[in-house]
């Protein structure tokens, strides 16, 4: 038995021709937006076949259950925490396990920006739950978006919930970025040692000092730091301390010496150009715009 669609307790939302023409003329939201998203749960003998393949990338969210999805005749089994993109273009079908019926949350998503997801599509991509993995939270962002499209179409609306599937997607793609707010200190020493560097930013910080901290060697925790974030430990510092550096000044109480004496800068004219480096203009020059 298959069944394309109908299924106790889904949400699906097909924008109209009319909608979409809207979203594309919309500067804000063109480059990236959804034409359809869902929900479908226990979902049994749930079975859709493209043999044109689609005109957007589709993602397929498993949270419970599995299914497969075959492309480029090749089957994937797709199981509980795990999601897939299928590119556009790509012949294509899925259907649920009749055992084990999926449910999935699911978009059809386009624009310019789309196909810079094409790099996770065709293969099934773990979303393992563990106790940072905050599942609730990308499936309230899912929930927001509902919410609001049951009160129609409006432009702040449509605006609001393709702006949603920036942080949507992104939770998907940048799933150690996502899951950052809940990393515990203990087991995650970039986190502890950022922790420390913001507790100290009227000190002199050394890389031996950092690293200490965290009960590693310098060279040890550099290289890891580095690949966390992009920065040296020191650049990082460097970078908290500027960032404190623009909120004191917007306050205007303190002066530009006053500011740097708090940030642990004895010279003035070094803080200055310590300043530049980061934000391309001078403290004054930046108190000034």
């Amino acid at each position: 038995m298959k069944k394309e669609e109908g299924f106790p307790g889904q949400l699906s939302f097909v924008l109209p021709e009319k909608v979409i023409t809207l979203i594309k003329q919309n500067r804000l939201i063109n480059d990236l937006y959804f034409t359809d998203i869902g929900y479908y749960p226990q979902a049994k003998h749930h079975f859709r076949l493209r043999e044109q393949g689609s005109d957007q990338y589709i993602l397929i969210y498993c949270l419970h259950g599995e299914g497969i999805i075959r492309m480029k005749e090749v089957d994937y089994l797709i199981h509980a925490d795990q999601y897939f993109i299928i590119p556009p273009g790509v012949n294509h079908a899925y259907h649920s396990s009749s055992q084990r019926p999926w449910s999935i949350h699911w978009i059809h998503f386009t624009g310019e920006k789309a196909m810079l997801f094409h790099r996770l599509s065709g293969e099934c991509r773990d979303i393992k739950r563990e106790k940072n993995s905050r599942i609730h939270d990308r499936l309230n962002l899912f929930a927001e978006i509902f919410r609001n499209l049951e009160r129609g179409y409006s432009q702040e609306t449509l605006e609001y919930v393709n702006l949603c599937l920036h942080y949507l997607l992104a939770s998907f793609s940048h799933l150690q970025q996502f899951r950052e707010v809940k990393l515990s200190d203990e087991d995650d020493v970039v986190a502890q040692s950022i922790n420390f560097m913001l507790e100290n930013l009227d000190r002199k910080l050394k890389l031996e000092q950092i690293a200490s901290v965290v009960g590693l060697s310098s060279s040890h925790y550099s290289r890891m730091f580095q690949n966390r974030t992009g920065y040296s430990p020191i650049e990082y510092f460097i970078q908290l301390k500027i960032q404190r550096a623009c909120q004191l000044l917007d306050k205007r109480s303190l002066s530009i010496a006053e500011v740097a004496y708090q940030l642990g800068y004895d010279d003035q004219f070094y803080f200055s150009r310590q300043f530049r480096k980061v934000m391309n203009v001078t403290p004054r020059a930046y108190r000034k715009r």
